[in-house]
């Protein structure tokens, strides 16, 4: 749990921040739902790097990673 400041600012946690690649200067989008507020990158990104992803990607990995675990999994 997060309390909102004055300001109306939370802070996102560690966790969260690492596994959606958030750093500071990273956009987010507040979209009003029926029962909150959901807050996402604005973005679609690369879950192992952090990389921009096209938006119709098909994993959420860029191509650089997605080479790479190819890659990882022929030498298997």
């Amino acid at each position: 749990m997060r309390r909102v400041d004055k300001l109306g600012r939370i802070v996102i946690p560690m966790e969260l921040r690492q596994k959606y690649s958030l750093s500071e200067g990273s956009e987010v989008e507040f979209i009003d739902m029926q029962d909150g507020i959901k807050v996402r990158p604005t973005a679609p990104f690369c879950r192992i790097c952090g990389a921009a992803v096209p938006d119709d990607a098909q994993l959420p990995l860029c191509e650089r990673c997605l080479a790479a675990a190819a890659r990882s999994h022929n030498a298997q």
